[in-house]
């Protein structure tokens, strides 16, 4: 099948630029002796997952506790971190049965959720490994070094969990500060760090600037997107992760309306000078993406030339590649215009 016959809209992936972003991150961060720990929430698909472990990836990161379910049940079972804090009975129960099937890390930030690690790991028999997440990004994470040493303390002297170290996101050179006066404290205290878990794509290639780190949770570096290209880490081919769709009106001459919306591309937006764009349009850069309702894309085309023309198909790159791919149940691998697989989005709406 050529990808003319798809029907729209419909997520597809350039497996060439896929796979040209894959080897070039990999090999960074081998070439730095950091490991990379891909974070699967961005494509939620095992047939990726698997490419990432079989270029050297140390594990992978799951958001939640039912993607990272799913992973382990396709086989993407050797390493796995969730860095989230797990809070009551049910997920608690499912975290350990999950335990007992790969070698598995959790994020902590208080000592609620720690108890309750504990005392689930303790009722199961089972061993739990958990990490100190600190909080430099405005999210989760204790506020200050001296906080995540007594929470690391508690770690070590709970029953049925161990200490393996610390995260935080994000991580470059302004957060290294907070990074270093932490591991000085666990140090003094002798207390274990094998784990120093850093984050994000948009700092993936300064990750050496963090020597602390033992490795990185990247996720959008495999697929790129509108901020990536705007960032000069990915070119237009590298941003392997687009939505065709069809040209269904031009109800003036200036604008064009697309047959897929917010639910097609999540309603994701980014500011691109002096207006807000929802996406790129490939085959016309010149255009704007203005907005969208849920499946009509507002597109405004008075600076191109030509201008494109009912029933014509474009490919649109997502502003952000993790609550696109969300929205859609299967993910179609094309190269040089032929269809080569369909993959499920396996993992799509697990959100607990």
């Amino acid at each position: 099948m050529r990808v003319e016959d798809l029907d729209t809209p419909v997520l597809i992936v350039d497996l060439d630029g896929l796979e040209n972003n894959l080897d070039r991150y990999h090999r960074y961060f081998a070439e730095h002796k950091i490991g990379l720990r891909p974070h699967i929430k961005t494509h939620k698909t095992l047939a990726i997952a698997h490419q990432q472990m079989r270029r050297g990836a140390v594990g992978i990161t799951c958001q939640k506790l039912g993607e990272a379910e799913v992973m382990v049940a396709g086989g993407v079972d050797q390493d796995v971190l969730i860095p989230f804090n797990i809070i009551g009975a049910a997920k608690l129960d499912r975290l350990m049965a999950l335990s007992r099937r790969t070698r598995l890390t959790v994020a902590a930030d208080s000592a609620y959720t720690v108890e309750g690690l504990s005392a689930a790991a303790q009722r199961s028999g089972d061993t739990v490994g958990v990490i100190v997440e600190l909080g430099v990004g405005g999210r989760a994470g204790v506020p200050t070094p001296q906080a995540a040493l007594e929470l690391a303390q508690l770690i070590a002297r709970s029953p049925g969990l161990e200490l393996r170290g610390l995260m935080a996101f994000p991580t470059d050179a302004r957060t290294r500060p907070v990074l270093q006066e932490t591991l000085a404290l666990l140090d003094q205290s002798g207390l274990p760090h094998p784990i120093v878990s850093g984050g994000s794509t948009a700092s993936a290639l300064l990750a050496h600037e963090v020597p602390e780190l033992t490795e990185h949770r990247a996720g959008e570096y495999c697929v790129g997107g509108v901020g990536h290209l705007r960032r000069g880490t990915h070119t237009v081919a590298q941003c392997a992760l687009r939505v065709l769709m069809t040209v269904v009106s031009r109800p003036t001459p200036d604008r064009a309306i697309l047959d897929g919306g917010s639910k097609s591309l999540s309603a994701s937006t980014i500011q691109d000078g002096d207006h807000t764009s929802m996406g790129y349009i490939v085959e016309y850069p010149q255009a704007r993406f203005s907005g969208a309702s849920e499946e009509h894309g507002h597109v405004d085309v008075s600076a191109c030339d030509p201008k494109p023309q009912i029933g014509e198909r474009v490919q649109v790159l997502p502003v952000h590649p993790c609550p696109c791919v969300n929205e859609h149940d299967e993910l179609v691998a094309v190269r040089q215009g032929r269809v080569e697989a369909v993959w499920p989005v396996s993992a799509r709406g697990k959100i607990r």
